[in-house]
């Protein structure tokens, strides 16, 4: 593992993310899958405020196309189940494409590890409570979800 991380920070990743490179966002609740559909729910995909970035809305995802399964788990060890109410039991994938067709964007920031990235974009109008918009938000998260399949933790060291 220490050997695809080291891979990891040598890497030149493209710097734009492509729409068929392969993304993931971690999941920590067995709610957070669509149970019939092996997909994820919409909620693993609706924005956060990052107070670092002046407020912005954005949603943290992984490039896991430029990572082998064990990379992908060793970066969820180390950045996602630290910080996430319980560790990962899985995590959705799914193209950028999705993010795209939404009109959203990506912003490949490789921080705090190279193949991190948010998706940005979403509608917030200065002056108007979040509340108000989060309709908004969910709905694009709600179109991009059924394309992201869970895939399950098989182990978990973490």
């Amino acid at each position: 593992m220490l050997r695809d991380m080291l891979q990891s920070c040598s890497r030149q990743l493209p710097s734009s993310v492509q729409a068929d490179e392969l993304i993931s966002t971690f999941v920590y609740q067995r709610n957070h899958k669509v149970q019939s559909s092996n997909t994820i729910r919409y909620n693993r995909l609706m924005p956060r405020r990052n107070e670092r970035h002046a407020r912005r809305l954005e949603t943290s995802v992984c490039r896991s196309k430029y990572l082998t399964e064990d990379g992908v788990w060793e970066i969820c060890s180390l950045h996602f189940d630290k910080y996430a109410p319980r560790p990962a039991i899985g995590r959705g994938d799914g193209l950028a494409r999705e993010v795209y067709k939404v009109g959203l964007s990506l912003d490949p920031d490789g921080v705090p590890y190279a193949e991190h990235a948010n998706i940005v974009g979403w509608d917030d109008k200065p002056g108007v409570p979040d509340n108000e918009l989060k309709h908004h938000w969910m709905a694009k998260a709600q179109k991009m979800a059924p394309h992201f399949r869970y895939v399950e933790r098989q182990n978990r060291e973490g």
